[in-house]
């Protein structure tokens, strides 16, 4: 399976890692799993390393796994942070950060491990991202 995870309780941290070619055949049963998973506690953040990964999804296919990634958040998990560093897997990432801010999911897109730790550590900190947030 090319993506893997494991979760800390003692650091509320969730991390998955992704490697090789990414599809919904692969995220469909991961996201599966963590519902399934007894460590999933409300409390937790979750960081998505997708640096040695490649898409291959559409873009449609990226909406059903954000309804999927919505399970989780009803379940208590809190921000994610995913981590892509190809330009398709980057771009890949942003579209899902479109889809899941559309559905009340706190989600950043980093090239840099080092920024999304630090962003997930700073619950309480602005959002500040560079970008500017559209009117609700």
């Amino acid at each position: 399976m090319p993506i893997t995870y494991t979760i800390s309780r003692e650091e509320r941290l969730l991390k998955s890692y992704a490697t090789g070619v990414v599809g919904v055949e692969d995220l469909h049963p991961f996201l599966d799993a963590l519902v399934a998973d007894p460590d999933l506690v409300p409390g937790l953040r979750w960081l998505h390393d997708a640096r040695e990964a490649e898409p291959d999804i559409t873009i449609l296919q990226l909406a059903e796994v954000a309804n999927r990634v919505l399970r989780l958040t009803k379940l208590g998990l809190g921000r994610i942070a995913i981590v892509a560093q190809s330009r398709a897997t980057y771009r890949m990432a942003k579209t899902f950060s479109v889809l899941a801010r559309a559905l009340g999911i706190e989600v950043e897109v980093f090239t840099d491990l080092p920024a999304a730790e630090a962003w997930l550590d700073d619950e309480g900190g602005p959002h500040d991202t560079g970008e500017t947030p559209l009117p609700r």
